[in-house]
């Protein structure tokens, strides 16, 4: 399949999150194969503007919506206002997540929340609120976007909440099987603006990895789609780490030879 074929044609797809960043990416990139898409920012609406005029320069259609995920109703409002000037989402991307470390003694109980709501709570209500257009349209593909901090366990609530999602993904490919898929992106640090003025923390982060760079916005956007496309219609469930194989288990080596 060509990169440049319109195999999501018809599609509606909402990633939240995505006036900047990896979710302005993943929404240019489904737009580029043909999805009408939702771009959702929580209250930049003119970098979520910005997004759209880009969308539409590539030939694509884009609408914003605002919605502030942490407020228990905004996930239910904004799949219906979707649905009424886009259509049934078919493609949801719950890209939106904010980060906080804060070690446990002194983390807020806001803090704690802003972060479960926002990375746990909103993607399990906007699946709830899109599963029924799914079904009526008989398609659909969900793909939550977590972080490698799911697997450490010096991250506090952020790495508490993207396993969570990882937990969720599991769950909701069960229980939406067979015409919907569910599955995650577990990608590492990206190459940012941002992180390109950390510079201490990029090079070590680079010197602990295997292929020895970051992953882009661009590869966690191809992901994505790829995630929609026929060839990927069998594998649901699924958590994919794209980090350049930081993550992967490694010990000392002892240098010693086994004999007999």
């Amino acid at each position: 399949m060509s990169a440049g074929e319109k195999d999501l044609e018809g599609k509606v797809a909402l990633v939240t999150g995505s006036s900047s960043g990896a979710g302005a990416a993943i929404a240019i990139e489904l737009a580029r194969r043909g999805a009408r898409v939702a771009v959702h920012c929580r209250r930049a609406l003119s970098d979520g503007e910005s997004v759209c005029a880009r969308i539409a320069a590539i030939g694509g259609k884009a609408a914003v919506f605002l919605g502030h995920l942490s407020d228990p109703e905004a996930p239910y409002a904004l799949v219906s206002r979707i649905a009424e000037r886009l259509g049934d989402v078919n493609i949801l991307v719950n890209n939106a997540g904010p980060y906080a470390d804060a070690p446990f003694r002194s983390l807020s109980i806001s803090q704690w929340e802003t972060v479960m709501a926002i990375n746990v709570r909103a993607p399990y209500q906007l699946a709830q609120s899109a599963i029924a257009g799914m079904e009526r349209t008989g398609w659909g593909r969900i793909i939550n976007v977590s972080a490698t901090s799911a697997y450490a366990r010096s991250h506090s609530v952020y790495g508490l909440a993207k396993q969570a999602l990882i937990h969720l993904t599991e769950c909701l490919a069960l229980e939406f099987a067979p015409l919907v898929t569910v599955n995650a992106i577990v990608p590492g640090q990206i190459a940012s603006e941002r992180t390109d003025t950390m510079v201490d923390y990029k090079s070590s982060v680079i010197a602990e990895t295997p292929l020895a760079r970051l992953v882009t916005e661009q590869e966690v956007a191809r992901m994505s789609v790829l995630l929609c496309t026929p060839e990927f219609s069998a594998v649901t469930g699924q958590s994919i780490i794209m980090d350049g194989g930081r993550s992967l288990p490694r010990t000392l080596k002892l240098n010693l030879t086994t004999i007999g």
